[in-house]
């Protein structure tokens, strides 16, 4: 009995550092500081799951990856507890389909606990409520390197050797160091590669590229990919590449 009744004690210990901790309650994005994101706007639809709260929205949507931007509210509001960020547009199909429309209009509001409606507050003290509406979903990235290519410089032509010569500017814009990889640049289906040294966060690296061709012929149309062999583990996996375009 005294092994179970411990047990029992160490488990609702547990359960209530859970339901009752910092990292549950406080908000995703920190106030008073910039800090590395990966955030997202989605739909509380969710194949045939809705109207959803943003908790769960964030949960179906980035299978458990990230949480739903939101603060402790029960000071102001004694029914709840927390407050999510939302987003509400009339136009439904845009939330039930979904569609994103670049050219559609936005109004900012709150979604409460698990009360699936995003209330939003005009400038005439008038308050609009749907559910349907779209939730910030936040994934930190905590000591993770990032590497993307910041710059492609203009390709200038060597005319001892008849190569392009192009510099290229990689940086970290994670929150830690990135172990040596390489980096690949490709125009008209041939390819330089190239190392890319060690970098701390924020630290910017110029690698010189050589194509055996004049790019200008007649376009150049560059594709740089970071990390092109997958070394390093990032933040963001999804963000490594970049073109580059000028016509002859």
């Amino acid at each position: 009995m005294k092994t179970q009744s411990k047990r029992c004690c160490i488990y609702f210990s547990l359960l209530f550092s859970l339901l009752f901790s910092p990292f549950v309650v406080a908000d995703v994005i920190e106030d008073l500081s910039l800090k590395h994101y990966q955030t997202g706007w989605f739909p509380n639809f969710f194949r045939e799951k809705g109207p959803l709260t943003c908790p769960q929205t964030c949960r179906y949507w980035t299978q458990g990856q990230t949480r739903a931007e939101g603060e402790q509210t029960h000071q102001y509001t004694d029914e709840f507890k927390m407050t999510y960020v939302c987003k509400w547009t009339e136009d439904e199909a845009i939330i039930e389909e979904p569609i994103n429309d670049p050219k559609s209009h936005w109004m900012y509001g709150n979604q409460f606990d698990n009360k699936t409606a995003c209330f939003v507050g005009t400038p005439w003290h008038q308050v609009i409520d749907s559910d349907h509406y779209m939730c910030l979903c936040v994934r930190p990235c905590h000591q993770l390197p990032d590497l993307i290519v910041s710059k492609i410089g203009k390709p200038i032509y060597d005319a001892s050797t008849g190569e392009s010569v192009i510099k290229v500017a990689f940086s970290n814009v994670g929150t830690a160091a990135s172990v040596a990889t390489q980096g690949k640049l490709t125009d008209s289906g041939t390819s330089d590669v190239q190392a890319i040294p060690a970098m701390g966060a924020g630290a910017v690296a110029v690698v010189v590229f050589r194509l055996p061709f004049w790019v200008y012929n007649p376009d150049a149309n560059i594709l740089v990919v970071a990390d092109s062999p997958n070394l390093v583990k990032e933040c963001n996996e999804r963000n490594n590449w970049k073109r580059f375009f000028d016509k002859g």
